[in-house]
């Protein structure tokens, strides 16, 4: 018999995935929070301020819906840059080009995570494709505040 059952499987499969890029997404915004300068340092300071807030909260999530079904959470550091989709480096030192970095960053993990859902859909999980699907919502949400941003 096997370890997990093919649902229990891809949901971890999804959800490992999507903890890893959001941890490392979390990171590269703090790396912003703190580095950004310019012209709308005060603006963007308080977004990625609440953006890494939320990234934090949606970890603990992520994680503990790993253990829900069966899985064992990725922890380190290590283990979330060989699963994510982007490294938590920032190679841009202006405002544009950060917003630009975490704007991939965003799309990237949009990516994952709708391939995550279409993974388990049809699936008797059904709560993990609610943690995905509500995660889906914020990245949504924020790389349209980010395109709105970088519009100037």
């Amino acid at each position: 018999m096997a370890l997990f059952s093919k649902t229990q499987s891809k949901s971890i499969k999804a959800l490992s995935k999507a903890l890893a890029d959001t941890y490392v997404l979390l990171m590269k915004t703090q790396n912003i929070h703190w580095n950004v300068e310019g012209p709308d340092f005060r603006s963007i300071h308080l977004m990625t301020e609440d953006h890494y807030n939320n990234l934090f909260d949606a970890a603990d999530v992520i994680a503990e819906r790993i253990r829900m079904v069966g899985g064992k959470s990725p922890a380190t550091f290590e283990e979330f840059l060989k699963l994510a989709s982007f490294d938590d480096k920032l190679k841009s030192t202006n405002q544009k080009g950060m917003l630009e970095e975490l704007l991939k960053a965003h799309e990237s993990l949009v990516k994952d995570l709708k391939s995550g859902i279409k993974d388990i859909s049809g699936s008797d999980d059904g709560g993990s494709i609610d943690v995905l699907s509500s995660r889906l919502g914020f990245h949504e949400k924020t790389i349209w505040m980010l395109k709105a941003t970088l519009k100037k």
